[in-house]
């Protein structure tokens, strides 16, 4: 790295890969997925919210570099899997905007990706959430880049948000399950597993 800090040769930053440059990126709109969460939807976008807060057990860590109020820079390092199963730390820094409790909109300015678009909406269900999640990517490279994409980035991506899902699911259930504020509820209503 230029700063001369050592770093695992297992990390993946901006800098290793290239960085951001959106010109010849053609964005690839990941399969959307949504999860029935059995909290309330304040609870679970508080959880979505905690930058800098990681969780036991959490394969994330994030930290806010900068505020401006509705919208924030964060440096996310997350664990991800490769497609033979290798684990490797991503890093991005991500603009996060916050429409409470409806929606966090994420857009990386830095990373692996050339384009990183994330959106997650939530919505009230009896008092339960259901949580989707939209995701676009693109690796630059124009039509190169998209197949790279399409092959080797979609199913890494799709795999991580599957399990990120599930692991969202249960950490808010069982904050939900001790809260005095937003004690859990039944649902009403089914969805399919993410």
């Amino acid at each position: 790295m230029s700063d001369g800090r050592e770093t695992d040769p297992m990390t993946v930053t901006s800098e290793t890969v290239g960085g951001q440059a959106h010109g010849t990126a053609i964005p690839l709109r990941l399969k959307p997925r949504e999860v029935e969460i059995h909290a309330d939807r304040r609870l679970v976008f508080q959880y979505l919210t905690a930058f800098g807060r990681g969780e036991a057990g959490d394969d994330a860590t994030s930290r806010v570099v900068q505020d401006d109020g509705a919208r924030k820079l964060v440096e996310f390092r997350t664990e991800i899997r490769d497609l033979i199963g290798r684990r490797r730390m991503v890093v991005t820094t991500e603009w996060v905007s916050e429409t409470e409790p409806e929606s966090i909109d994420f857009e990386a300015i830095s990373g692996p990706l050339d384009i990183l678009r994330d959106r997650l909406e939530l919505e009230e269900h009896g008092g339960c959430t259901v949580l989707r999640y939209h995701s676009t990517i693109g690796v630059r490279g124009w039509i190169f880049g998209w197949v790279v994409a399409a092959l080797v980035i979609r199913p890494i991506a799709e795999r991580h948000t599957r399990r990120h899902l599930l692991e969202i699911k249960e950490a808010t259930e069982a904050r939900a399950r001790r809260s005095k504020l937003y004690p859990q509820q039944p649902c009403d209503r089914q969805v399919a597993p993410a």
